[in-house]
C-alpha cells in the first residue's frame, strides 16, 4: 500500500492539539500542496489565508459557533473563493471581467475544496492532525474579521496542529452502496437501511438536524445566498 493511501486510511478529525507549533517548513509544505492542487483552467479561483494570530483565531472560533479548536489550533487555514484577484489580473490583459455568478461560485467552491483536501493530506502525512471547518454558515462575519474584499467568499477552514487525542474513525457508508461501476446505485430496502443507520441509532437525529425542512442545510443556504450577493456574486 502506498504512503498516500496509508495516510488517507488513518484519517480521523482532530479537535484537541498540543502546544507544539507547526514548523515553518512544514507549514510552507502544506500551503504548497494546496497551491499545486488541480484547478479549473489552471486559474486557481481561490485564496488561502494563514491565520496564526491568537486574537483573530478567537474571533473566528466565535463566528463558527464557538468551536474552541479553531482558537486553540496553532494554525487555521481559511480557503476562500476569490475572483477579486482574477479580475485585477484580467484587466491587465484588457479583459472585460464578468461579475461572478453561480457558475463562478460553484467552480471556486469545488477548487477551494480540492486545495483544502490536498493541504489536509499533506499535513497528515507530516504527522499533524486536522479538522475541516465549514465556513458557509457565517461567511460574511468571517470575511469581516479577515478584512476580505468584495468577490472573495470564505467557504472552508482547516485546523492544523499536533494531535492531543486519539479518536476513533467515524463510520462511513458501506462500500456496496457507496460506488458502482457504470451505473447509479438504486437502493432497495435493505441497502437503504444500511445508509439510514450508518451512524447507528444517532443517524435519525443527525439526518433530522441536517436534512429536514428548516434544518441546518436550509438555514445555511439562506445565509450563504445572502452573503454571496452582498459580496458581489450574481446569484
Amino acid at each position: 500500500m502506498s504512503c498516500c493511501i496509508e495516510t488517507i486510511s488513518r484519517h480521523v478529525s482532530i479537535r484537541k492539539y498540543t502546544d507544539e507549533p507547526v514548523k515553518p517548513e512544514d507549514l510552507e509544505a502544506i500551503v504548497e500542496a494546496a497551491r499545486r492542487a488541480p484547478t479549473s483552467w489552471g486559474i486557481q479561483p481561490f485564496t488561502v489565508t494563514i491565520v496564526t494570530d491568537g486574537e483573530l483565531k478567537a474571533k473566528l472560533a466565535e463566528a463558527v459557533g464557538g468551536q474552541e479548536h479553531v482558537a486553540k489550533a496553532p494554525v487555521f487555514l481559511v480557503f476562500s473563493v476569490d475572483y477579486r484577484k482574477l479580475a485585477e489580473a484580467a484587466r491587465i490583459h484588457g479583459v472585460e471581467f464578468a461579475e461572478p455568478g453561480l457558475g463562478h461560485l460553484l467552480i471556486g467552491v469545488v477548487d477551494a475544496g480540492i486545495a483544502a483536501g490536498w493541504a489536509a493530506l499533506a499535513a497528515e502525512s507530516l504527522g499533524y492532525g486536522i479538522v475541516f471547518i465549514a465556513l458557509y454558515s457565517n461567511p460574511c462575519r468571517i470575511a469581516e474579521i479577515l478584512n476580505l474584499p468584495e468577490q472573495v467568499l470564505p467557504v472552508v477552514g482547516l485546523c492544523v496542529g499536533r494531535p492531543a487525542e486519539k479518536p476513533s474513525p467515524k463510520p462511513r457508508q458501506p462500500r456496496e452502496v457507496f460506488a458502482a461501476e457504470n451505473r447509479y446505485i438504486a437502493l432497495d430496502e435493505e441497502a437503504a437501511r444500511k445508509v439510514a443507520y450508518v451512524f447507528g441509532e444517532k443517524t435519525q437525529r443527525i439526518y433530522s438536524y441536517v436534512l429536514s425542512k428548516g434544518g441546518y442545510y436550509e438555514q445555511v443556504t439562506r445565509r450563504l445566498l445572502e452573503c454571496a450577493r452582498r459580496r458581489g456574486f450574481r446569484i
